[in-house]
């Protein structure tokens, strides 16, 4: 058989994905995927304007479509389903694409001359439409602002909400933020209570730790707000929980120091003497060595035990508390042999390092890391507020 040129290959194969387009659009009309069916069809006719079957396929394909869409959109906006409108964008911005990709060929737009392709003002209504029903539902919600946190936090998501669909939609920027003032939980974080535990200068590190780290990490919402020593919520509103810690346990330093030792032999024998076999022959004495090796460890473990706890002020009561652990560990092996060196079969001994740490080092650790767990269980704890 004889074999097709280079050139010949590509305009064969580039025929056959032409002709799987084509046979792609057809199928997908075929089978009620109509957009799918006007893409293909569109893409088709930007290669070959010609192409009979794609100009069938497109014309029939987006009436298809646009009837599908534009029923979807009469059931949708005759609903009674709340935020309705935020349904019946997506059907528009169908539409719009495939408008868009109908205008990007220059043939056909002449296919489907009998129908709207520039969804654009309705897209802009609905979306006022949309922003409408979220004002209103913020509005509702807000009424209750003062006697209902729950309430105030609602209407801050649905003046949010409105914004997203148009940009601050009648003020609800600013709407949200006069919501939020009231929809806030505020939290104020004391200073943490003294303990015979730890010295002034290690509280006043863990303090600065936890503070900046609270600062840094920042409250796990727009509705958890942070009152540091120093600042104390807005004139007319109360604290909602106050966090208390105190240093319940530290162990500055624990050493510990195991063993291990073990009988090792070399690999190959070694002359370890002679011997006579009878009373004019000497021969030598071929034997492994042996030593014995000593695996060293040493283990160095700080501790602090952080206890917390958060206090509801208008029910005077403990809402949660709970205790934080923080363990610092630092460990290194050496080996010790003794016997004979061959045994070690070339093996090189551990040493034991001279950067051990310092029991600042490890405060200074322990600090750090509890100031994150300070932070992360704020976070969790209000997470839903």
């Amino acid at each position: 058989m004889k074999q097709l040129s280079s050139h010949s290959s590509v305009w064969f194969f580039g025929l056959l994905l032409w002709l799987s387009g084509c046979s792609a659009g057809e199928s997908a009309l075929k089978n009620g995927n109509y957009d799918s069916a006007v893409l293909s069809a569109v893409g088709r006719l930007r290669q070959k304007p010609e192409h009979a079957t794609a100009q069938k396929v497109l014309s029939q394909a987006f009436r298809a479509a646009y009837e599908q869409r534009q029923n979807a959109i009469l059931r949708l906006s005759r609903s009674a389903e709340p935020f309705r409108w935020e349904r019946v964008l997506p059907e528009y911005q169908k539409l719009q694409k495939l408008g868009d990709a109908i205008n990007a060929c220059p043939t056909c737009p002449e296919r489907v001359s009998g129908f709207p392709l520039d969804f654009r003002d309705r897209l802009g209504e609905v979306r006022e439409l949309a922003a409408a029903d979220r004002y209103r539902a913020a509005e509702e919600a807000f009424a209750y602002r003062e006697t209902d946190r729950q309430a105030a936090r609602e209407a801050v998501l649905q003046f949010q909400k409105a914004s997203q669909w148009v940009p601050n939609y009648r003020d609800a920027d600013g709407r949200a933020a006069d919501a939020l003032y009231f929809a806030a939980f505020r939290l104020v974080i004391e200073p943490m209570r003294p303990s015979v535990e730890i010295s002034s200068s290690e509280y006043d590190e863990l303090q600065r730790d936890i503070f900046r780290n609270l600062d840094q990490s920042g409250p796990p919402s727009q509705f958890v707000r942070y009152y540091m020593p120093g600042v104390t919520p807005e004139p007319g509103r109360m604290p909602n929980h106050v966090i208390q810690s105190f240093v319940a346990n530290y162990v500055s330093r624990r050493e510990s120091i195991t063993s291990a030792s073990a009988t090792v032999e070399s690999s190959q024998k070694y002359k370890v003497g002679t011997k006579k076999i009878n009373d004019s022959t000497v021969v030598d004495v071929m034997e492994t060595v042996k030593g014995t090796l000593t695996t060293h460890r040493i283990t160095v473990v700080a501790r602090l035990d952080l206890r917390i706890r958060a206090l509801d002020p208008g029910a005077e009561r403990v809402a949660w508390e709970d205790e934080l652990t923080e363990v610092e560990e630092w460990a290194d092996e050496w080996e010790t042999f003794s016997g004979d060196q061959r045994a070690l079969n070339g093996k090189s001994l551990k040493t034991r390092s001279l950067l051990v740490p310092s029991t600042w080092q490890l405060y200074s650790n322990l600090s750090s890391s509890m100031a994150s767990s300070v932070s992360r269980k704020l976070r969790y704890m209000y997470r839903d507020h």
